[in-house]
């Protein structure tokens, strides 16, 4: 049975009544001990309910959301550490912290109730001194993890907005900018026909040739940052995929700079087995070559090498060149978005900021390694979940 509280309350005053104040369910088959306990807590001015049993309690959650539950070890029916359980158990509640209130004093007791969920046991008999300080640590804490979640929805919704407009902004951008190329396609094709003396100028159309190729840079810039943008999301569930296969698939996308004498690329045939998205792992491994590539300096080619060892708890990969390395000061801000080192041919300083946006989806982190001194090896760490 539910019992309201019976504690006389002082009246509020306005601004308490705008307030909400904190909620407070106190469980235990003994009348008088919930009685006492709302009366050892009468100053905290919290909002308390009673009931007599863990069944009672479990139901009274359905219509009524406490910020603290205190709740009685032995009890019939429904123990406290059950009662406890099955709390913890509901996702709406699984955050609330449980004080147990016990006569027991032995490690086995304490043991099954912080097991259980609770944060903090009172012995009996109960000191309104101890119960009091504890529900007000027990509350800061609760109202401190509101707080975080709070801040943490905020983020989320901040984060889509950015997401959203991003997308929004390089439709926006890549619209006009095609148009723009089909318009200039169109206008070759007339004055490649209509004026040909003007066409066959010497340079004229050298100098044409260069506008398609700034459209073209334009796009790729566009598509640049929309990917950095949705760096941080994962595309799918978590997969187990071979990570030799992800990267050698990667490799392959560079016989281009292998074939004109720009690189020479080397991959571990042992590199394990992990649980990521694929597509966001091709796009680390992509970024991480063209980065090598981009800064070889004079350096031509440049070998870079792929490959990785077992951190336990965790699986490190890395990406190796005998470039000319990057500095001490810049090995961290190169993750930062529209950083370039000195050594680079090209690019926009956002490849290593999206590597890093992807590892962090990923519980994961990337870094350049201080201690290799032959280049730049880079590296990156993700958790080893198996199955």
């Amino acid at each position: 049975m539910v019992h309201p509280s019976t504690s006389r309350q002082p009246p509020a005053t306005n601004l308490q009544k705008m307030a909400q104040r904190d909620r407070i369910l106190i469980i235990d088959d003994q009348e008088n001990n919930r009685l006492v306990i709302e009366d050892f807590l009468r100053r905290l001015r919290c909002e308390m309910r009673g009931v007599d049993s863990g069944e009672d309690g479990l139901v009274l959650l359905k219509e009524w959301t406490p910020d603290l539950i205190i709740v009685d070890q032995m009890m019939p029916g429904l123990s406290g550490v059950e009662t406890t359980e099955r709390i913890k158990a509901l996702p709406d509640f699984s955050q609330v912290p449980v004080l147990m209130v016990t006569a027991k004093n032995d490690t086995e007791t304490l043991r099954d109730a912080f097991d259980a969920g609770a944060v903090d046991y009172i012995l009996k008999p109960v000191d309104q001194v101890t119960l009091t300080a504890r529900v007000r640590s027990a509350l800061r804490t609760k109202h401190a993890f509101d707080e975080i979640s709070r801040l943490s929805r905020d983020l989320m919704a901040q984060k889509q907005e950015l997401s959203n407009f991003t997308h929004m902004v390089s439709h926006d951008l890549k619209s006009p900018i095609a148009g723009a190329a089909s318009l200039y396609d169109l206008f070759l094709y007339r004055l490649k026909d209509e004026y040909p003396e003007v066409w066959g100028k010497e340079g004229f159309q050298e100098l044409l040739e260069r506008i398609p190729a700034t459209f073209r840079k334009m796009l790729r810039f566009i598509d640049t940052l929309l990917g950095y943008a949705e760096a941080g999301k994962v595309i799918g569930a978590l997969e187990r995929v071979s990570m030799g296969n992800v990267a050698q698939m990667v490799a392959a996308n560079f016989e281009y700079a292998v074939n004109e004498g720009l690189a020479v690329i080397n991959c571990a045939p042992d590199l394990p087995q992990v649980s990521c998205d694929p597509v966001r792992f091709a796009q680390v491994w992509q970024n991480l070559i063209v980065n090598a590539i981009k800064h070889r300096g004079e350096r031509t080619p440049v070998h870079i090498k792929l490959g990785w060892e077992s951190v336990a708890p965790n699986l490190q990969f890395w990406v190796q060149d005998n470039g000319p390395g990057i500095s001490a000061e810049d090995q961290e801000r190169v993750f930062q978005p529209f950083t370039r080192g000195e050594s680079a041919k090209g690019g926009n300083g956002i490849g290593l900021a999206t590597v890093q946006r992807i590892l962090n989806a990923h519980q994961g982190c990337v870094w350049v390694d201080p201690e290799f001194t032959s280049g730049t090896r880079i590296c990156f760490e993700i958790p080893n979940h198996v199955g």
